[in-house]
């Protein structure tokens, strides 16, 4: 299982919290709603043969600023 750590801001000028997720929870979290928006966007049937779990990892750390804790 790979997890994933991204920084939240508290509240203004008070620093930022490390999160960390599992991409367990990036799955139930995020995954369908990426994968409803990908669909809608080029196609399920498209999306099906071109994209995988993987690929919304990507997004995800992208989105979050995030990085993968080894």
């Amino acid at each position: 299982m790979r997890y994933f750590c991204y920084n939240e801001l508290v509240e203004p000028d008070e620093g930022t919290n490390v999160i960390t997720v599992s991409e367990e929870d990036i799955r139930k979290e995020y995954y369908p709603w990426w994968y409803k928006k990908m669909c809608e966007k080029y196609g399920k049937e498209k999306v099906d043969k071109n994209w995988s779990f993987d690929d919304c990892i990507d997004d995800w750390v992208i989105v979050n600023w995030a990085w993968e804790v080894t």
